[in-house]
């Protein structure tokens, strides 16, 4: 494993799923972890999960999809551990619905918090990553909705994710001569928290029969692609998507996609 001590990574959605991995596997492998969490009391659970394994941690209470308060975890990060050395982005507000079913606030919101929390982000922590000990490191957790393919009822989310695909092979070139690297992960659908209350086990367990490989994807899975994309043995590579999907793209079931749509249509009608 690569060795992150004496370096700072920022997690946004720290306090579930992907972001929990995330800085579950950083503090691990020695890094300080300052977990972005707007539930506070879910960032605070992992932040003890993560000192009683002997790990440095701290959390920040932050809303992505709001300007200053990227800026305010960056720097509660830096007054915290003396400066930033990587970003991995993993928090979304999720818009689920197609066209003419997700409201103005709810579309600003997935956006905010998806696309523009990147930019926000990355500008804020660009003094301290060209500063970083081999070089800054920015990831964000994307998805194959909206880069590589498109989920019915997903619109409003599968735009936001490509415009945050596009924001990490324009941004990588604005930073590359100082020594930062931009990247993504995109994901299929992963057995998060937020995937179980959508689909239920049974419905995650029904899915991951129809991926290529076998299983639905984990937020470990994420975290050990992180893990390398942030290490000092990625830095050639730059404004790059990884796609990680079980190879879900590559063979597309109808079996997969009514399994999703179905439970998709229960969420929509539980709030409508």
């Amino acid at each position: 494993m690569e060795d992150f001590s004496n370096k700072t990574v920022i997690v946004t959605g720290g306090g579930r799923g992907v972001g929990r991995a995330v800085g579950m596997a950083f503090a691990a492998a020695g890094a300080n972890v300052m977990l972005g969490a707007r539930t506070i009391s879910y960032g605070e659970e992992v932040k003890s999960e993560i000192v009683a394994s002997g790990g440095n941690a701290e959390c920040f209470a932050a809303d992505i999809a709001n300007h200053e308060d990227c800026r305010a975890l960056v720097d509660a990060a830096v007054k915290a551990f003396g400066g930033v050395d990587i970003i991995v982005h993993a928090a979304a507000d999720i818009p689920h619905g197609g066209l003419g079913n997700v409201d103005d606030d709810r579309l600003e919101a997935g956006f905010a918090s998806i696309a523009k929390a990147a930019w926000w982000l990355l500008d804020a922590a660009r003094p301290y990553f060209a500063k970083a000990r081999d070089g800054g490191r920015f990831i964000a957790i994307g998805s194959v909705n909206g880069t590589v393919n498109v989920v019915p009822n997903m619109t409003a989310y599968g735009m936001a994710k490509a415009a945050l695909d596009a924001f990490i092979r324009a941004a990588a070139g604005d930073v590359v001569g100082e020594g930062i690297t931009v990247n993504a992960i995109n994901p299929g659908l992963i057995a998060s928290d937020r995937a179980k209350e959508i689909l239920g086990d049974q419905g995650l367990a029904d899915y991951g029969a129809t991926v290529p490989v076998g299983r639905a994807g984990t937020p470990d899975d994420i975290a050990h692609a992180c893990l390398f994309l942030a290490s000092a043995k990625s830095d050639y590579i730059t404004g790059t998507s990884i796609k990680m999907d079980g190879g879900s793209t590559v063979a597309p079931s109808p079996d997969r996609s009514n399994i999703l749509q179905e439970r998709l249509k229960f969420q929509q009608g539980k709030t409508s």
